[in-house]
């Protein structure tokens, strides 16, 4: 999974902002920002007091129709769809919740009413409870159970662009540990809320069942989508500019893609949060290439990320997904687009719903990986159920040249697949899998695409290696799929603390481990498409605030740092026979300030590193009354993630 290391979020919500944008809830305190939530547990568990389908029958118009309309939360709110049926506020929330009156107190039926109104008529609240459904307190609660540390750290790490799942593994969770122990924590917070008479136990399963289907990728995403971090005064903790990570290099090293942030609200609401570029490197000028599909205008902004390269420099695979109208913040279900160059120009093409049925269910699809002619894509998606059934994840491949969209795994034992990775030729993919017969440790796979032949990879050394005894993750792999690079703190496979890089040569059998472990943490590592060289970062312990990235030959055992130690350096890629190694770090450089994540390039030859992501500063000012008005959002609001449409 690529992570995006200790980058600056996005600070748009530090920014002054025009007044027509503040304090959209009548609750809020004066000088509140637009994102301000009340501080309640029934708006941050999302007991939404009635049954949402009452919702659409009462305003006859469906989600679709709900989530266009909030999308402008400043300006829109439901009570508006309301009296165009002629219901006031007071009437359609008692309409709403009458079914459920009946079997409360009094007390509590004139607070269900109450808290009905308060959706309908607060646009940013029914937008939060309706449509940002991880967007609670009940995992992060839970911190130091899911992932081995305190809650407060835990935030602190996520603001700082750290993943769910990187934070544990940190603290010697496994991936399964977490993944079930955050579903657990889920599921328990919805039956409370059901014992409390909350709300209904039908709107329980229709919650529970968006927040797990997002658990997946929400564990394994880096990019926090939430507030930034401020000072009690309500002063930014980092510098206000544009910054950029996510690097990934062509074979040759001749192009780099990125992903690209800005900072400015007026920008970044006309054109979307974030954008992929691509530059040739040897004398070209940056691109945007995440443009909307077959040249459509868009309705509103609209942000594209977590780019992978083709190795032939040609396409360029992201996810996408719509932003709402104020902060440009993701706001829609996401989907896997590919970008490629014709006739001089970019076209994007929408690759994880092209071949779905007529009426299937909603999707959300992430983590894509590309063959190096861009003929197949690699990708995750979560369906969601059909009749009543749970949503399902699972790892697909998209054949251009056909059309078709081919399922290649979703787990066993109650386990799950993920973070597929395709070799360039396009004839094997490597993943992850949690194996019931393995007492649920994550494991790398390698498979064929023709015949479906799998093989294990994390095994110790030697032809019938034993198998990895703790988890096995971020699965890199080489040009002819021969060569497979993975990250471990299994000890039988020789790390006794911390985590290790492994590389296994499939054909002769052997393992080797290269750099961790002894209390450090190696990870992210990246094979050279011809297999010979590993990129790979290194950090000194969990609490370390740097990361180094190193460069290994695997012929000749030589290894070098390339990154500065002052900064948190992570994401490397590197060309064939490791030419160019190109990561993200927070260095401080000329044109970048210190903090903000960048991407670099290193010509290994000459020993020089240059900064080529673009980092525009701002001359606003942070407004501190608002910033420490919404403070008790911030405090817990560590996942805005994956939307369910």
């Amino acid at each position: 999974m690529r992570r995006s290391g200790l980058a600056l979020l996005l600070v748009l919500s530090t920014l002054a902002l025009p007044a027509d944008v503040l304090a959209q809830d009548s609750a809020a305190p004066k000088g509140a920002l637009p994102h301000w939530l009340p501080n309640e547990r029934w708006v941050y568990q999302h007991w939404l007091p009635f049954d949402e389908s009452r919702l659409y029958t009462e305003l006859g118009v469906s989600r679709a129709a709900i989530w266009r309309h909030l999308r402008n939360d400043a300006e829109h709110d439901l009570a508006q769809l309301g009296r165009r049926r002629g219901l006031g506020p007071r009437e359609l929330a008692a309409r709403l919740v009458a079914p459920r009156v009946a079997h409360v107190s009094t007390a509590r039926a004139a607070l269900l009413r109450e808290r009905a109104y308060r959706v309908l008529t607060q646009g940013h609240l029914s937008q939060h409870i309706l449509f940002h459904s991880l967007h609670q307190t009940a995992v992060p609660n839970r911190a130091r159970y899911i992932f081995g540390t305190s809650r407060l750290d835990f935030l602190r790490r996520r603001r700082a662009e750290a993943g769910p799942a990187q934070i544990g593994r940190l603290f010697g969770r496994t991936d399964g540990q977490m993944r079930r122990r955050t579903e657990q924590t889920l599921r328990r917070m919805s039956a409370r809320g059901v014992r409390e008479r909350q709300f209904s136990p039908r709107q329980a399963r229709i919650l529970l069942d968006r927040q797990l289907r997002q658990v997946p990728r929400w564990l394994g995403q880096s990019r926090y989508n939430g507030p930034p971090q401020t000072s009690e005064q309500g002063t930014p903790l980092l510098p206000q500019a544009d910054f950029a990570n996510n690097p990934s290099l062509s074979a040759d090293g001749r192009f780099l893609a990125w992903d690209a942030y800005r900072a400015k609200i007026p920008e970044a609401r006309a054109l979307g949060e974030i954008r992929v570029m691509r530059q040739e490197l040897d004398g070209g000028e940056p691109v945007e290439v995440s443009g909307r599909p077959g040249g459509q205008a868009g309705s509103g902004p609209r942000s594209a990320y977590n780019a992978s390269l083709s190795a032939d420099g040609g396409t360029v695979v992201f996810e996408a997904a719509e932003g709402n109208l104020n902060f440009a913040k993701r706001y829609s279900a996401m989907q896997v687009q590919l970008a490629g160059a014709a006739d001089g120009t970019w076209q994007t093409f929408k690759v994880s719903h092209a071949a779905r049925p007529a009426g299937a269910g909603s999707r959300t699809a992430y983590n894509p990986s590309v063959s190096a002619d861009g003929g197949r894509v690699a990708y995750e998606a979560t369906d969601a159920g059909r009749g009543g059934a749970a949503s399902r994840n699972g790892m697909f491949v998209f054949d251009r040249a056909t059309g078709r969209e081919r399922l290649i795994g979703r787990g066993s034992g109650g386990g799950a697949s993920y973070a597929p990775r395709l070799s360039a030729d396009g004839a094997w993919v490597v993943f992850v899998a949690e194996d019931a017969a393995a007492d649920g440790h994550a494991l790398v796979f390698r498979r064929a695409l023709a015949g479906g032949r799998t093989t294990l990879v994390s095994r110790a050394d030697g032809p019938r290696g034993a198998v990895a005894g703790g988890d096995a993750r971020e699965p890199a792999i080489s040009r002819d799929g021969n060569v497979v690079a993975f990250t471990s703190g299994a000890r039988n496979l020789g790390t006794r603390a911390g985590s290790s890089v492994y590389v296994r040569d499939i054909k002769r059998g052997r393992t080797v481990s290269v750099g961790g472990g002894g209390g450090t943490f190696a990870f992210d590592p990246a094979i050279s498409p011809d297999g010979r060289f590993l990129a790979y970062a290194v950090r000194r312990s969990p609490q370390a605030r740097a990361a180094v990235i190193h460069l290994h030959d695997l012929r000749t055992g030589t290894d070098r740092a390339l990154s500065r130690s002052d900064g948190y350096a992570s994401e490397p890629t590197v060309a064939d026979g490791g030419t160019r190694v190109a990561w993200s770090s927070t260095v401080r450089a000329r044109g970048k300030p210190g903090g903000l994540t960048g991407v670099f390039v290193e010509d290994v030859e000459s020993g020089r590193a240059r900064l080529v992501s673009s980092h525009t500063p701002l001359k606003a000012t942070a407004r501190a009354a608002g910033i420490r008005a919404s403070a008790p959002e911030h405090l817990t609001g560590a996942f805005l993630c994956p939307l369910a449409p």
